[in-house]
Parts: structure tokens; C-alpha cells; sequence
């Protein structure tokens, strides 16, 4: 970008990424000629591109842009014009990037060559392959295998504990996100089983009363989820239509709240002891933790996250009595003790784990458990453990 400066004798060069569909662009890759740099303060993290009318019709003609003069748009195209003005625009050129990723190249104030755009072209090329790269070094650092994702059009949500989104291509964690509020509307998406959801929808439910720019806000949280989603896949995650936001549908996308429920589903419905067991271990594996943790107690996820945590502790106690009868201890104890540290409040968790001790002579480990439970269990929930141990009532 440097030598396309020297090159047009211009003082900033840049490649901006640009999303069509929401109308958004943003800076990825700039070089100022200046001795300070101001490229992020003058320009917003995500730019409007809704009264850009001339460039998007070029960008989608793939054709340059070329502004010689600022001046000259002032009175047909003013909100153009107060652009060039804060971001110090005399003359400007611009070419797309493509195919991939959606972007272009654009070199300020120019003084010569200003309508040649052979030169930019050939950097345009130049910028996909290095940005190419950088986008499989950054998907080699998320890269795994996850065992349910069959094709490139397998997207699996885990949606306990922290939110994770994998693909065959790697894995999304929300600690990534930078905004807890791309994991926030993610989850509603998943939750309210509707086929697109408003802004309104979205804001009355997630954020009430945050009214002010919600739908401009709103845009920019989805432009972010996409640029994170291409890390990983070639589609889009979510797509906008007439009524709002939606999955894409041309996606598989699954969630380990559905694999839960099938598991649990199968081992109502198991004939044998030993299938139940199997069943009822795969349910509880899959939960690390309640429905989007960082989002718990807040009031449009209490139900759906409640649901879950109740379901897992029933899990649980059907399944540490199921490996009591089979006097499985050792897996028991392993099961009991990992469900403790995910909800400690479980009463029955306690009851079968230290009759699992006892029965084991381990009768040193059964008093530290008594311990933790008398922590962890109210008052009347305690003296119902000790009554329950006391008179061996399952």
C-alpha cells in the first residue's frame, strides 16, 4: 500500500472489507503517508455505506470509483460530500476486491495517474492473496475436528456453559466475540424457534428500553458475527430478509440443547438398564454448565436455561441411581462429583455420592462430602440428606 501511495502520490492507502447486504464497511489494511496517523479516529469502527448510492453501484459493477474532486459532488450528493469532509477527501480511487472477500481498495488525494487504476488493480490482487492467508493462519488457530460436523454445511452450537460454534473448518468461542451481545442475540435466535425475528422482536425481548440506534446497532452486532463466522465457513451464519434476521437455511444447523433432549428422549424410552445408563451419560456430558452462563438470571433466558438445568440435575440422579444398582461405584463417584461442581444445590447428588463412599469404606471422603453439602444445601435440605442417608432411603 505504501508503494501505491509513491505510486499516485497520494498520503493514505487502505483495503476496506464491505458487507453489501447490511451496508456496512470497515477498515482491514491502511498505510498513511502522514507523519501521525489518525485513521481511527477519523474513521468509525463500521461505516454506512446507505447513501453511498454511486459507489455501491460501481462496487457491485465491479467497477473503479474515481472522485477527482470533492467539490464537485457537494450539491447532488451532500451526505457524500460530508464524508470526503471528515475523513479530509479532495480526490479519491477506488477499485473492488474480488471474489472473495466483498472489499476494496481505495488511495487518498491523489496527484497523479488519477484515473489509472491498472496500478490499484494489480495491489487489489496482491491484497486478496495476503488477506487470504491471514484468514487461513487465523482458521488454523480455531481449527478442530468436532465429531457431529459431516460436511461444510454442518454448523453445531453448544449453547451450555460458554457458547461455542464449530464448522468443519474450527471452532468459535464467545470468549472471541469482543460483545457479549453477539452471544446474546445468537442464543435468542436459537431459542425462540421463529423463522426470522424483527428488530423490534429482538429489542423488546434482549434489550428493552435500549431504543436509542437500536436497528443501526442491531446491523453492526450482525456485520461482526459475519466477519467472526468467515473464519470459520464460507456462508453466512445470518441472513437478513423482509421480516428481520434469520439462520441461514441452507445451513445444518444443530445445537447440543437438541442432542440433549434426544438423549434423554432414547432413555425414557430404553429396555434395558445398561442402554439407559449409555443414554443418559451421553445427556450429561454434553452439559458444562446452564444455557449461556455469562447471560445467567437474565429475564428472557430464565425459563429455557432453568428447563435445562432442572433437566440435567433429573439426568443426574436417574443416572447415579441406575450405577447404585449396578454398584458401578467408581463411575458413580466420577459423576456425582463432576454434577456437584455444576449444581452444587443438587440434594440427591449428595445422597448417592456418600452412600457411594460408605459403601466403599471410604468413610473419610463421605465426611468431607457431608461437609460440602451442609455449604451448599439450606438448612431443611440438609436435614432431609441426613435423614435420607439415615434411613437408606432412595
Amino acid at each position: 500500500m505504501k508503494t501505491a501511495c509513491k505510486f499516485y502520490g497520494g498520503d493514505w492507502c487502505g483495503l476496506f472489507v464491505v458487507d453489501l447486504e447490511l451496508k456496512l464497511w470497515s477498515p482491514y489494511w491502511w498505510y498513511n503517508d502522514s507523519v501521525e496517523d489518525k485513521t481511527t479516529s477519523l474513521l468509525h469502527e463500521l461505516e454506512s455505506a446507505d447513501f453511498l448510492y454511486r459507489w455501491v453501484r460501481a462496487f457491485r459493477a465491479n467497477e473503479p470509483m474515481i472522485v477527482l474532486d470533492a467539490e464537485s459532488v457537494k450539491k447532488d450528493y451532500p451526505d457524500e460530500y460530508d464524508l470526503y469532509q471528515r475523513l479530509g477527501i479532495n480526490s479519491v480511487l477506488a477499485v473492488p476486491v474480488r471474489p472473495r472477500p466483498s472489499a476494496l481498495i481505495a488511495v487518498r488525494n491523489m496527484t497523479r495517474y488519477q484515473s489509472q487504476t491498472s496500478m490499484l488493480r494489480l495491489l487489489a490482487y496482491v491484497l486478496l492473496v495476503a488477506y487470504n492467508e491471514q484468514k487461513t493462519l487465523d482458521r488454523l488457530q480455531l481449527a478442530v475436528a468436532p465429531e457431529n460436523i459431516k460436511s461444510s454445511k454442518d454448523v453445531y452450537i453448544s449453547l451450555f456453559g460458554e457458547l461455542k460454534i464449530y464448522t468443519a473448518n474450527g471452532v468459535l468461542k464467545e470468549s472471541v466475540f469482543n460483545s457479549p451481545r453477539i452471544s446474546r442475540l445468537l442464543t435468542y435466535l436459537l431459542i425462540s424457534h421463529k423463522a426470522a425475528l424483527t428488530p423490534y422482536e429482538i429489542e423488546q425481548t434482549i434489550w428493552p428500553g435500549d431504543s436509542a440506534n437500536f436497528a443501526k446497532n442491531l446491523k453492526n452486532l450482525i456485520y461482526r458475527l459475519r466477519q467472526l463466522f468467515m473464519l470459520i465457513s464460507d456462508e453466512q451464519l445470518i441472513q437478513s430478509s423482509a421480516v428481520g434476521y434469520q439462520f441461514n437455511p441452507n445451513l445444518n444447523i444443530m445445537t447440543d440443547c437438541q442432542r440433549f433432549d434426544s438423549y434423554m428422549q432414547a432413555a425414557a424410552k430404553a429396555s434395558s438398564i445398561m442402554t439407559k445408563v449409555e443414554l443418559l451419560k451421553g445427556a450429561i456430558d454434553l452439559y458444562s454448565g446452564k444455557v449461556l452462563a455469562s447471560a445467567d438470571g437474565e429475564h428472557w433466558l430464565i425459563q429455557f436455561a432453568t428447563q435445562y438445568h432442572l433437566a440435567y440435575i433429573g439426568a443426574v440422579n436417574e443416572l447415579l441411581k441406575q450405577l447404585d444398582s449396578l454398584r458401578a461405584y467408581d463411575l458413580l463417584n466420577q459423576y456425582a462429583m463432576k454434577s456437584l461442581t455444576i449444581a452444587p444445590e443438587n440434594t440427591r447428588g449428595y445422597y448417592w455420592l456418600i452412600r457411594s463412599l460408605k459403601a466403599q469404606g471410604m468413610d473419610e471422603l463421605a465426611s468431607n462430602e457431608y461437609h460440602l453439602a451442609k455449604q451448599h444445601l439450606t438448612t431443611d435440605e440438609y436435614s432431609e440428606l441426613l435423614t435420607s442417608l439415615a434411613n437408606n432411603q432412595e
